[in-house]
């Protein structure tokens, strides 16, 4: 754990100082922006610049350190603002009531805790890693989804991974940025509800702590994400944060003239996962009002920087599999030899289709095709406790929140009523292609925020002011019960110096024109193999027509027609 929390500290540190650069140099902004602000925007400048690079050399340990101690060197030099800056935050922080601070502790022990122990799910331990690796030791190497299906699944998630993740020996840190988005939602919800204590809007500081309450009770999000490399909360944590600091913006002249935040963050979230496609409304939406209040200029910058997202992605997709948007077969423009099998996308496309509909815990993908169009009753009946237990808050919230802001519009800003009618477009394109609520879990926050800021508006008194410390309190005590009974019931998971070492899987290893692949074992229980961390290339088996296209493996795979 101590070794996590010296990465998270350095982590969060370097996000800040990169973020206050981008808003002083790049937009030119003197503009004083929440502390999340500066963190996340700084997280997709890292992203940025690991994604381009990784299009040419490896982002590994030598990358990272070069780029840290650069970082270092501007704050040296801008010796002057950086004081200024860190102390403001610092101030900020120290701002915090003790209840509050005292709350964020144990939950950063709780993060810490998880974050340090084993890896969990599927997903991560079968490739996740795996694409990192890659990411870590080649960059980006032509072909590589022709050695498994999901290897063509790009994000810059995996690079930003890449570039924190990078250490000497054998130290697992693949998880670390996971935890410290936990960690940033965490005191962004707890810093949020203070300051409306503060601001006398002690309905949005109750709403806030019921979103945190419901975040941590819900094992998925801030306890979860903590141990996986899943790239399904910082969609989460982007889209509430967004939604929140649009919706108590109430003035109705409120625009989006000086927040880039609004035309970047959704461009990035396309980047996360291109199924967050609905959330680029949001950019369209504040382009056309900076354009239309005359301020063209002030687009310049932030859709540059858009494009310098977007398009290393766009590159690493051909790269990786042949085509622009894997497994989708459209837009094929590029006649590449390493082309991924289509009867193998087509095939991966029906089984992302069919799979969240229901669970395979529930029904083979067999048995989900013959439900047909009667598939959503047995969606619902068939969907976890916790995700129900956040859907129907979520989606009764927004509905309500939508009746009321198109009722209201004179108390309602024009952003915060496109951003619900995004959202609405977001579940719904979610519901057709892909209706798991693990990747709307922001949207549902966003209802749920709503639902209980709207049924505390109900009463004609505000929600007592006395009653949020208290709330406070019994988190803490209920999160402390949690921390202590894990670390006696399971001290095998509690790593008090450095994080959960990957599990090693017995391998068979099979020559291939001159390079050694290596094909994992089951352990661990597990109802598949998983390659975890093994050595590159690990694949769970060969296609008889797999070639290399060269001597190296830098050179990528092919499949011989």
């Amino acid at each position: 754990m101590l070794t996590l929390l010296l990465a998270h500290i350095i982590i969060t540190v370097s996000c800040l100082w990169t973020g206050y650069l981008f808003y002083r140099f790049i937009l030119k902004s003197k503009e004083e922006k929440p502390v999340i602000f500066y963190a996340i925007t700084g997280l997709i400048t890292f992203t940025l610049i690991s994604q381009l690079a990784a299009l040419f050399i490896p982002v590994g340990f030598y990358f990272t350190a070069i780029l840290l101690l650069l970082l270092i060197l501007s704050a040296i030099l801008l010796k002057k603002q950086s004081v200024v800056f860190f102390r403001q935050l610092l101030n900020e922080l120290n701002s915090l009531p003790y209840y509050a601070k005292t709350l964020l502790a144990v939950l950063w022990l709780v993060i810490l805790l998880i974050n340090a122990g084993p890896v969990m799910m599927d997903d991560t331990e079968s490739y996740h890693i795996q694409l990192i690796k890659w990411i870590q030791e080649y960059g980006s190497v032509p072909g590589i989804a022709n050695l498994h299906e999901r290897y063509g699944f790009n994000s810059s998630w995996f690079c930003s991974i890449a570039f924190f993740s990078s250490a000497p020996a054998d130290l697992n840190l693949f998880t670390a940025i996971n935890g410290v988005i936990s960690l940033w939602f965490s005191f962004y919800l707890i810093k949020s509800a203070t300051r409306f204590v503060t601001e006398n809007n002690s309905r949005a500081a109750a709403a806030l702590i019921a979103v945190l309450i419901l975040s941590l009770v819900i094992w998925p999000m801030i306890r979860s994400n903590s141990a996986t490399t899943n790239y399904d909360f910082i969609t989460t944590v982007l889209v509430f944060i967004l939604f929140t600091e649009s919706f108590l913006k109430k003035q109705p002249g409120y625009s989006f003239s000086s927040s880039a935040e609004w035309i970047i963050w959704p461009v990035y979230l396309l980047t996360i996962r291109i199924i967050n496609f609905p959330l680029l409304l949001l950019s369209i939406f504040a382009l056309y009002y900076i354009i239309k209040n005359g301020n063209w200029k002030k687009c310049l910058s932030p859709v540059i920087y858009c494009l310098f997202l977007v398009v290393p992605l766009l590159v690493r997709n051909v790269i990786l599999s042949g085509y622009l948007f894997y497994p989708s077969p459209y837009f094929d423009f590029f006649n590449v030899d390493w082309k991924a099998d289509p009867l193998m996308m087509e095939k991966l496309l029906e089984f992302i289709k069919y799979y969240s509909r229901v669970s395979t815990t529930f029904f083979d993908i067999e048995q989900t095709k013959a439900l047909g169009s009667g598939w959503i009753s047995s969606w619902f009946q068939h969907l976890f406790l916790h995700d129900k237990l956040i859907l129907i808050p979520g989606i009764a919230g927004l509905l309500a929140a939508i009746v009321i802001a198109f009722k209201n519009k004179t108390g309602t800003s024009v952003p915060s009523r496109f951003f619900l009618f995004t959202l609405i477009c977001f579940i719904i394109s979610w519901f057709i292609i892909s209706p798991d609520p693990r990747f709307i879990y922001g949207s549902l926050l966003a209802g749920t925020f709503t639902l209980v800021y709207y049924f505390l508006h109900f009463f004609k008194k505000e929600f007592p002011e006395k009653i949020i410390p208290y709330l406070f309190i019994v988190i803490f005590f209920a999160a402390g019960v949690y921390t202590v009974k894990k670390i006696v019931q399971q001290p095998a998971v509690v790593n008090w110096l450095a994080p959960a070492a990957l599990p090693r899987p017995p391998v068979t290893e099979i020559n291939l024109d001159g390079i050694t692949f290596r094909i994992p074992e089951k352990i661990n229980g597990n109802w598949n193999a998983r390659c975890y961390g093994t050595p590159l290339p690990c694949l769970y088996l060969i296609d008889p027509r797999l070639k290399a296209r060269g001597k190296k493996i830098k050179d990528g795979f092919r499949l011989e027609k």
